[in-house]
């Protein structure tokens, strides 16, 4: 089983998700060991289970492999993840009517009014985008099956590898 990290694994999953952007999903949860956090990423075509040393800096060191196409199973109660393209003047009159609304009137979610109606789409230079929504949870996302778990067994023991590799005096 291949293992990726970083930025190839990053240009790896955009290029697949600019292919084909309906259908993602991203999930993140505190993993059950250790101090690192787990995801899982799933497209139309594939998945993939990753470790992340944190999910509070900016360049976290992350380390993933292919999932089995049979344990997606958490894919179909999920939100479509994905880029979603923002025209600024809307964007803006959004803004501008909510700072107008009184504080007395209910609020309606501004990233609700934002992006609600737009479709997930494959990002290009130049334009600006929302992307999300990203899946946090306090419950276990693998340990679905065995193999899952021996996965993440190794992620683990890779992930501290490459902290070691980064920070000379981690563990």
């Amino acid at each position: 089983m291949e293992f990726m990290n970083g930025s190839a694994l990053s240009k790896y999953l955009l290029e697949k998700y600019a292919k084909n952007p309906r259908g993602w999903n991203f999930t993140v949860a505190p993993a059950a060991k250790e101090s690192f956090f787990d995801a899982l990423v799933t497209g139309p075509e594939e998945s993939w289970q990753l470790k992340i040393d944190s999910i509070f800096k900016q360049a976290p060191i992350v380390l993933g492999a292919k999932v089995d196409p049979s344990e997606k199973k958490l894919q179909g109660f999920l939100p479509s993840y994905g880029y979603r393209k923002l025209d600024p003047e809307m964007v803006l009159k959004i803004l501008r009517e909510a700072s107008q609304e009184k504080e007395e009137e209910p609020r309606t979610d501004l990233l609700d009014r934002i992006i609600g109606s737009l479709e997930p789409t494959a990002p290009v230079v130049g334009n600006s985008y929302a992307e999300g929504p990203f899946v946090f949870t306090n419950q276990k996302i693998l340990g679905i099956s065995e193999s899952q778990k021996k996965l993440d067994e190794r992620l683990t023991f890779g992930i501290k590898n490459l902290m070691r590799e980064r920070y000379l005096g981690y563990g």
